[in-house]
């Protein structure tokens, strides 16, 4: 009879074979999507290692000066750099270095901590460091609140020591290796999934645009 038989209708087959033609169309479309991102990727890992081969202007070898570019070099510069560009830096610099002396910081403690680089060297800092860090700061800031500076016998240390910059060097290769084992492929950066933008901070709604 009909009502035994396990043959679907003729509607129900139409239906059912809609359905698979459009899922196919849709893998077909995924694939195509894909496939251009792969491709724009590779394209712009070519170029990019391209141009990273280029040894920069201020770094090449026997670049030969024109007879101007030469006179002015040997002639203008010296007197530029001695009486205004040398006074001008050391004034610069002295006034940093006394800034940072009056409240005990570091050069190194007032870098943005909300910039990728610098919040993973921050977190690749060893405890006493760390420590050493955060209780300049909260000196500095409770020093700030009451208008008062640190003791002048206590300012006879050099804020200039880098004691951030192995760690950002490190930070540097650390995020590098997560971009090539990534390989640029933007489905796989996340970018936005969350409170952090997906190019390297790992504090929530650190950014401007995660707020």
């Amino acid at each position: 009879s009909k009502c035994g038989s396990s043959r679907q209708p003729p509607r129900a087959r139409g239906c059912e074979r809609w359905a698979h033609t459009c899922w196919q169309n849709l893998l077909v479309g995924r694939a195509s999507a894909m496939s251009f991102y792969r491709a724009l990727s590779k394209a712009l890992i070519k170029n990019y290692a391209a141009q990273r081969a280029v040894i920069p202007w201020y770094q090449q070898e026997g670049v030969q000066l024109s007879q101007f570019e030469a006179w002015v070099k040997d002639n203008v510069y010296p007197v530029w750099f001695k009486f205004v560009k040398g006074p001008y830096e050391r004034y610069q610099y002295e006034h940093t270095v006394a800034d940072l002396r009056a409240y005990g910081l570091m050069f190194d403690d007032a870098h943005n901590n909300n910039e990728p680089i610098v919040e993973r060297a921050i977190e690749l800092l060893p405890h006493d460091l760390a420590v050493g860090r955060y209780r300049r700061m909260m000196r500095a800031f409770e020093m700030n609140t009451k208008k008062t500076h640190l003791p002048v016998e206590e300012q006879n240390y050099d804020p200039m020591v880098p004691y951030l910059a192995p760690f950002i060097e490190e930070a540097k290769f650390q995020m590098q290796e997560e971009q090539e084992l990534l390989n640029f492929h933007p489905w796989d950066r996340r970018l936005y999934s969350g409170p952090t933008t997906g190019f390297g901070e790992t504090t929530p709604n650190s950014t401007f645009s995660c707020w």
